[in-house]
């Protein structure tokens, strides 16, 4: 077996398809109920990082066949790196998953990160990451919402607000406004988020549109034209691609109006009008938040996975 560190660029359509059956593998153990996705869009997340995000990538292979792969993440300036790793079933207890970590954390330390973040939903992954010295912290509900929503589930307009969309980058003049909105959300409970600002938001949608996705938001303008809450889907440009939850937030002095539905609802109506070929539509949520937890399961999510968050404070 041997450890092999990737560039981006290297990614071969016939390295890819190994690795696509690795990841689709993996998946499957984890979350069965929630299809993987498609081939090109994994392969576009790979090659396209933000250039605020740059990754580390490394494979693992025993006569000619993937049988690991491992991806790091340590945002610029940043002490913790994001970690996913992940091994075949019919490969593991055999090491291969702690060589591969090895590089990883040798890695993550000659980039200034004191502390890795991972996560597991199965007994195989919560084994490793205790042998590895990783400490569980909080949990992560998975859930999927079929299309189309419900009859009758229709957007409650709030007063003295008005509802504003867009696919593709921020106008420009809602642009610092929306992501003073996005950083509303770092005081919900999570271990490591980004720290948004114009150039971070500028930065992550010229990556989204390198992957061939559509960045969709609708926020609430309140009566001075600043974001008073925002959501976020994206979605590959693929037809009958499974559309991606990001943030929901509502600045604090906003909150308990019924913002957070509004746009919800807003925006997923859209979506199912402008793109009927979108069947699946996934979030993630703080097993803890339960205000969030309750609107969507209002909407139609239901639950399809619990993810547990894992921390390892390492030594330089």
């Amino acid at each position: 077996m041997a450890i092999r560190a990737l560039e981006a660029s290297s990614l071969s359509a016939d390295l890819m398809a190994r690795l696509y059956e690795v990841i689709a593998h993996c998946h499957a153990e984890a979350n069965p109920e929630e299809p993987c996705r498609q081939r090109d869009e994994i392969e576009a997340f790979l090659r396209h990082a933000p250039t605020s995000d740059p990754r580390d990538y490394w494979v693992a292979e025993s006569a000619g066949e993937c049988i690991g792969f491992a991806q790091l993440s340590v945002v610029r300036e940043s002490p913790t790196g994001l970690v996913e790793l992940l091994v075949r079933p019919d490969h593991r207890r055999r090491a291969h998953g702690t060589e591969l970590f090895d590089s990883v954390r040798k890695r993550a330390l000659e980039r200034g990160a004191r502390k890795l973040i991972g996560h597991h939903a199965t007994d195989a992954g919560s084994h490793f990451a205790a042998a590895v010295g990783a400490v569980d912290s909080h949990r992560e509900v998975r859930s999927l919402l079929r299309l189309p929503l419900a009859d009758g589930l229709e957007p409650a307009p709030v007063d003295g607000y008005t509802l504003r969309s867009w696919v593709g980058s921020a106008p420009a003049h809602l642009l610092d406004s929306y992501a003073r909105a996005r950083e509303a959300v770092s005081d919900a409970p999570h271990e490591e988020r980004a720290v948004w600002d114009a150039g971070f938001v500028r930065d992550l949608e010229a990556a989204v549109e390198r992957r061939g996705r559509d960045i969709r938001v609708t926020v609430a303008l309140d009566a001075k034209g600043d974001v008073a809450a925002s959501t976020e889907l994206r979605v590959s440009r693929t037809p009958g691609a499974i559309a991606g939850t990001e943030d929901t937030a509502v600045v604090a002095e906003h909150r308990r109006r019924g913002l957070a539905r509004w746009v919800k609802v807003a925006s997923l109506l859209q979506l199912q009008r402008d793109r009927p070929d979108v069947s699946l539509v996934t979030t993630t949520n703080a097993e803890e938040n339960n205000a969030i937890r309750s609107l969507n399961h209002a909407l139609g999510f239901s639950p399809v996975a619990v993810y547990t968050s894992c921390v390892l404070q390492m030594q330089g």
